[in-house]
């Protein structure tokens, strides 16, 4: 890591020192920088571990938005797709039979029962009667009376806890219990989401229309979580990053028209135009400069190509960049 960061600095430095050398030899008003060509990069790597068992393209290929470019071999995550999806129907299947409330079979059984309590209700009241009558004739006894009595008072408390079983039928079941039927339901949703979002992963696909910089895994290999399979460069954006020397700052701003020229293709420019201007300046000597100094500052500057990708160029490639005086005027 010490070693390409300090590669990457000492690129920097070369392309800032570049940069001020080329703009100081000029006089035409032109004002020339130079840099290298980039685009904006993904690593693109799964979510969790898994074996390559597919990589679709190669470094250079161009692809599109949605293209699968690797697969993967996810094992245990795949499963758990299943595994989560009967859970949900198991939860659903509960939450469905406690919202319903009881079945009609033993809604039917209940009223049956509270049918016969009633019936057994009016025969002990009649029982009674019949031994008060006896009793006040003198031909029926006490304890006959009483055990009558008794009879009618136990006919009617059996009267009462059948209606309650009725009522609690026709009611279904408890509200917490479906309440918390329904929550179990609810979440079991939830982990089946979670474990076809994993599964997704199988298929890595191109966020965006990009080229393939850098094939990093092949088939076989065992990826880890957030381990890049491949870089990508976004097909939407190609620009050269170069640096602006202080004393040249204010002849430039965002919008400025410019041109690019490589050379791989001499004698042809690329029409280009500024698009972003660092505030902050590098390469300071010291918190306080002198003016002799201040003159070896740098902003860091991106120039867009206007037509991005669609030029025969890509990222790394040395580039020249020419703003014309015309653009560059105050």
């Amino acid at each position: 890591m010490r070693a390409r960061a300090f590669f990457v600095l000492a690129a920097a430095a070369a392309l800032a020192a570049a940069a001020l050398t080329a703009c100081r030899g000029n006089d035409d008003g032109v004002i020339h920088l130079q840099g290298r060509l980039e685009a904006p990069l993904v690593d693109l790597g799964p979510k969790v571990a898994g074996r390559v068992l597919e990589v679709r393209v190669r470094e250079g290929d161009r692809v599109k938005a949605g293209d699968v470019l690797v697969r993967l071999d996810l094992g245990e995550t795949a499963i758990a797709v299943d595994r989560d999806r009967e859970g949900l129907r198991a939860a659903e299947a509960k939450y469905q039979d406690m919202a319903e409330g009881s079945r009609p079979p033993e809604i039917q059984a209940a009223q049956a029962d509270v049918a016969d309590k009633v019936a057994a209700v009016d025969l002990a009241h009649r029982e009674l009667e019949r031994q008060q009558t006896l009793l006040e004739k003198k031909i029926g006894t006490r304890q006959d009376y009483d055990v009558a009595k008794t009879a009618l008072d136990r006919a009617n408390a059996a009267l009462k806890a059948s209606q309650e079983r009725l009522r609690l039928a026709l009611e279904g079941f408890r509200k917490f219990q479906t309440d918390q039927a329904r929550f179990d339901r609810d979440r079991a949703k939830s982990v089946l989401a979670q474990s076809e979002t994993l599964a997704r992963e199988s298929e890595l696909r191109a966020p965006a229309d990009a080229v393939v910089l850098h094939r990093i895994a092949e088939p076989g290999l065992l990826l880890g979580a957030g381990q890049p399979a491949l870089t990508l460069a976004f097909a939407d954006r190609l620009y050269v990053r170069t640096f602006i020397p202080e004393p040249k700052l204010g002849k430039v701003r965002i919008g400025m028209s410019a041109t690019v020229t490589v050379d791989a293709f001499p004698g042809r420019a690329f029409p280009a135009h500024v698009t972003e201007i660092s505030p902050d300046p590098e390469f300071t000597p010291k918190p306080v400069e002198t003016r002799a100094e201040r003159v070896n500052l740098v902003y860091a500057a991106k120039i867009d190509l206007d037509r991005g990708w669609k030029e025969p160029l890509v990222p790394g490639q040395p580039a020249d960049v020419a703003v014309p005086p015309q653009a560059a005027a105050p």
